[in-house]
């Protein structure tokens, strides 16, 4: 028995102080400072070996290193992903987010969850200084308490079946990626591109620039375009800032067609109904004559028809700004904290009370995570805080300020 736990309590530890990727990593970008390049290449490549979720950016490193060497690709490790170049991994998630809404006019808060799972094949391709990524995904979602969700106008559930590419080489980046969304009886799709090209790169930091655009069939569209901050490292600091200008696209009702031309509509209906209530209260009294003039001249009826009911395009542009800042310790425990603001001026819509709307779009929260071999457990907080500065004629038609909290946990996986 005793011989039984020694043994179970020494494979323990073995599991536990395994070497991971990012120990590699760490150990090959220590001997990279120390200038022991032969030793930095080895330790990088047996980096490479393990799975982790920084092999692509390892194994770019390790053919940056063979080429200022002049080694062949088939040199080394080289020669294992030349001869099996395809890779093929299933990533996904499980999660649950608590949902606290709270907006401006709204006497109590909504309160709901959404419990979903993502899970997402793909096939990783090298070739030369090239990588591919061909991906799938299906995410379900499931939302709790959704009747009393009303506001957030969620479905009991929704299905999101995507595909994507992603091609990386030498600086660069391209995501390209297309979602079709089932949410009850709605469907609608949309599509997204993502380019980024490095500039300038020092010490474990690069600059570069981004751009994005984004387009969903029922209405929305984005395009952004940044300059980017990067710095990346196994254990400490890492950080990610984008700083930019954005345009956005919506579709927006015309309110003020709509209530003008009701308007008429009521008054024509009211006219209309005066002009016949009067003949019956008086049409005994007139003479014949007199009668079939009156009936003669009497108003067109109004037809609702004439009320305009216009969908157009609400227009925005403004300032940008996305980070995500991160610790990573060496016990595989992670801190992050992120913030995106959004500062919007409309530049165009269905009148000219519209584009003296401003508006403000701003997210922030902090996250926990603890990796352990291929699954990351975390735990986090997020709150998005939107903000219309409304003229007097959209005041009571558009919210002026919203705010929804979410606290979730959860688990990913990358095998």
């Amino acid at each position: 028995m005793i011989r039984w736990f020694g043994f179970m309590m020494l494979a323990l530890v073995a599991l536990l102080y395994a070497e991971t990727q990012e120990d590699a990593y760490y150990r090959a970008m220590k001997f990279e400072e120390a200038g022991d390049i032969t030793a930095a290449l080895q330790a990088f490549e047996e980096a490479a070996a393990l799975p982790g979720e920084y092999t692509e950016e390892i194994q770019g490193i390790i053919r940056e290193y063979k080429s200022a060497l002049g080694l062949a690709d088939d040199d080394s490790s080289g020669a294992a992903n030349k001869a099996n170049p395809w890779e093929f991994h299933v990533a996904g998630e499980l999660g649950l987010y608590g949902m606290h809404y709270k907006e401006t006019g709204l006497d109590t808060a909504e309160k709901g969850g959404d419990l979903f799972i993502n899970v997402n094949p793909y096939f990783d391709y090298v070739s030369g200084i090239w990588s591919h990524t061909f991906a799938a995904s299906v995410q379900g979602d499931y939302f709790l308490n959704n009747d009393e969700m009303s506001v957030l106008d969620t479905n009991d559930w929704n299905l999101v079946l995507g595909l994507e590419y992603t091609l990386m080489g030498r600086g660069m980046l391209l995501d390209l990626g297309y979602d079709f969304n089932i949410e009850g009886d709605q469907l609608y799709s949309d599509f997204y591109l993502w380019f980024e090209k490095d500039l300038y790169k020092f010490e474990k930091q690069r600059v570069g620039v981004v751009a994005w655009a984004y387009y969903q069939t029922s209405g929305p569209m984005s395009f952004a375009a940044y300059a980017s901050w990067h710095r990346t490292v196994s254990e400490g600091l890492n950080g990610t800032v984008y700083v930019g200008a954005k345009f956005e696209a919506d579709s927006a009702f015309d309110y003020k067609s709509f209530m003008e031309s009701y308007a008429e509509y009521k008054q024509a209906a009211s006219t209309y109904n005066d002009y016949w209530q009067y003949l019956s209260d008086h049409g005994a009294e007139m003479g014949d004559a007199e009668y079939e003039a009156y009936v003669s001249n009497s108003p067109v009826e109004p037809s609702v028809e004439s009320v305009v009911y216009r969908q157009t395009m609400g227009k925005w542009f403004g300032p940008v700004f996305r980070s995500r800042i991160s610790y990573k310790f060496k016990n595989r425990i992670s801190v992050e904290a992120k913030m995106n603001l959004f500062y919007g001026f409309a530049i165009g819509g269905p009148d000219d009370e519209f584009k003296k709307i401003k508006k403000f779009n701003g997210t922030w929260g902090g996250m926990v995570s603890w990796k352990y071999k291929m699954m990351n457990f975390y735990l986090g907080l997020d709150r998005n805080y939107k903000h219309m500065d409304l003229p007097n004629f959209y005041k009571g038609l558009y919210r002026e300020s919203t705010v929804l909290t979410q606290l979730k946990f959860g688990v990913k996986w990358d095998i």
